[in-house]
């Protein structure tokens, strides 16, 4: 991405270094052997300012596209700090609901949604990936195309609420418990 965006910014540069050149020169120097009569053949003032206010304009849009590539790049990809700060927010809101035991996945969406909603702006939140090593409570967060892991340790007690009680077919109810997340990160792999 980054050789687009430095395309953009050199084609920019050589537009506006065309639309600053005399003209007229350019003319003789480029285009006037075609010609049996040059001076015949030769474009008007008003032609020269119609061709320096195009060149201009295309400057304008080659500056303008190289702004939105580097606007592009930068949504489409993490930097460290970013990342970091998004899975280090992440692990603070786990902490701050009661959370149902999620024995089959363990908590890997829990952990990626919560980092793609604390990264929101910062980079894509689909890049996010997590798993779960071991048969432990931690579990690797890392950015997809980028070099960096993190290294997230969940922990969990029953919640003091109890749970929530689920009615059956028989009139009874079974209660389901609530845990109450903490969560440390570290940089790393796990």
């Amino acid at each position: 991405m980054t050789g687009v965006v430095i395309f953009f910014f050199v084609a920019a540069a050589l537009f506006v270094a065309l639309g600053l050149a005399d003209q007229r020169k350019l003319y003789w120097k480029l285009s006037s052997w075609r010609y049996r009569n040059p001076e015949a053949n030769e474009p008007s003032d008003t032609a020269y300012t119609i061709g320096r206010v195009v060149v201009f304009a295309a400057a304008g849009i080659m500056l303008f596209q190289g702004c939105s590539a580097m606007s592009f790049a930068d949504e489409t990809s993490w930097s460290k700090s970013e990342f970091k700060e998004a899975v280090q927010s992440a692990a603070v809101s786990l902490a701050e609901d009661s959370h149902v035991d999620s024995s089959a996945g363990g908590y890997a969406s829990l952990i990626e949604s919560e980092v793609g909603d604390a990264g929101e702006g910062k980079g894509p939140s689909y890049a996010v990936d997590v798993k779960a090593v071991g048969e432990s409570d931690d579990y690797e967060v890392t950015a997809r195309g980028e070099d960096f892991v993190f290294c997230m340790h969940v922990s969990q007690s029953e919640s003091e609420e109890g749970g929530f009680a689920v009615p059956g077919a028989d009139g009874s109810s079974t209660v389901v418990p609530e845990y109450e997340l903490t969560a440390t990160v570290d940089e790393g792999s796990c």
